[in-house]
């Protein structure tokens, strides 16, 4: 109501129109958290074995731990059988965002996920992938609790987002870009 100036029509069309561009950025933000997650994972893996969810030799923090611990929990009591991909689909997009941070930067950013990122084929710093995840992830988590996005950069948000899954596989940034609705939507009147 704030932003039609009190008025109802104008606040249900904008509210629709919130909508229909959340909803026109589940794909492209899908792909971006499954293509994060997966990668993050392999090198995981490839440093510190298959079952680095379980065998302490990460460096994890408390809360990173923590998170694991919750989520072979939640498997367990939903019946799930708990693997490596059960796991690493439970985490949250947080907790692969998280472990990105400045606290790992001396030991799983450069032991093992550095590897993931590239940009035009070079390395990249581990302050701009985690700054730009971590934006995303807020933009994420605005669309998933249902708020406003519509002032937002959204053509800015989505690029952003397509740039994101290329530094970590081009053919994905490229899939998701085709299947995005988000242009359309956008320009709808």
């Amino acid at each position: 109501m704030a932003a039609t100036g009190g008025q109802l029509d104008g606040a249900l069309a904008l509210y629709e129109r919130n909508t229909r561009l959340s909803q026109a950025f589940y794909s492209p933000l899908q792909a971006m958290e499954i293509c994060l997650r997966n990668a993050l994972n392999e090198r995981l893996v490839s440093r510190y074995g298959a079952d680095w969810h379980q065998n302490g030799a990460p460096p994890f923090e408390r809360d990173a731990v923590t998170n694991i611990l919750d989520a072979v929990r939640r498997l367990s009591q939903s019946n799930t059988t708990i693997t490596l991909g059960a796991v690493v689909a439970e985490l949250s997009f947080g907790f692969w965002v998280g472990i990105l941070g400045p606290r790992y930067d001396a030991t799983l950013w450069r032991q093992a996920l550095h590897s993931a990122f590239r940009e035009n084929g070079a390395p990249m710093k581990r302050k701009r992938v985690h700054s730009r995840f971590n934006a995303l992830r807020r933009f994420r988590n605005r669309i998933a609790h249902h708020e406003p996005i519509f002032l937002q950069n959204l053509p800015g948000r989505h690029d952003e987002t397509i740039e994101a899954i290329s530094w970590l596989c081009a053919q994905t940034a490229a899939w998701a870009l085709h299947h995005s609705q988000f242009s359309t939507e956008y320009n709808a009147p």
